[in-house]
């Protein structure tokens, strides 16, 4: 099951979904992962009806650690197992950015069509550093937020390199969406 490489070419980036395939249980191949993750002291797991939710161990996690969201679909036609896999940021942490990045956003257009319209009307020109405000705030969180990914990149090779662990056993391949 080849993942991506640690080199930071546009080849060896980590992508955050990927799909594999195995001819294995769902079941089967879920308690194998559970397994997998009980017998590992880095990494923890949870089960969530038909989701596998990978998490490193509390002592090795920061404000920007991954979390793995593995989903498992049987498909009856191809008598195959389809295990999606999603690593992303804590849902806290996603959730939060989205937050400022939409908030930046209205405040920048809603303020700005404020600003011009008041410019155009009665030539005062005291809202219009809005617009560059804005864009420097968006700029700021879209920086942290690229810091982060990179923080977070050794730790999302742990993840996957767990799971190419963990399914070793068993005949399971990745394959293209």
């Amino acid at each position: 099951m080849p993942f991506n490489k640690l080199d930071d070419t546009a080849i060896g980036k980590i992508k955050p979904r990927f799909k594999l395939e195995s001819p294995e249980p769902k079941e089967d191949l879920m308690k194998l992962i559970l397994s997998e993750a009980e017998k590992d002291e880095s990494v923890r797991s949870s089960l969530q009806m038909h989701n596998v939710r990978l998490k490193l161990a509390t002592k090795e996690q920061h404000y920007w650690s991954p979390v793995m969201n593995l989903s498992f679909e049987w498909d009856e036609y191809d008598n195959k197992l389809y295990v999606r896999g999603v690593i992303g940021p804590n849902d806290k942490v996603w959730t939060m950015f989205m937050f400022f990045y939409i908030g930046t956003i209205m405040i920048g257009l809603f303020g700005g069509i404020w600003a011009l319209t008041k410019w155009q009307v009665s030539d005062d020109l005291s809202l219009i550093w809005i617009i560059p405000f804005s864009i420097f705030v968006f700029g700021s969180i879209f920086s942290t937020v690229k810091y982060g990914k990179r923080k977070a990149h050794t730790q999302m090779l742990h993840l996957l390199r767990f799971l190419r662990k963990a399914v070793d056993s068993v005949e399971c391949t990745r394959c293209d969406d």
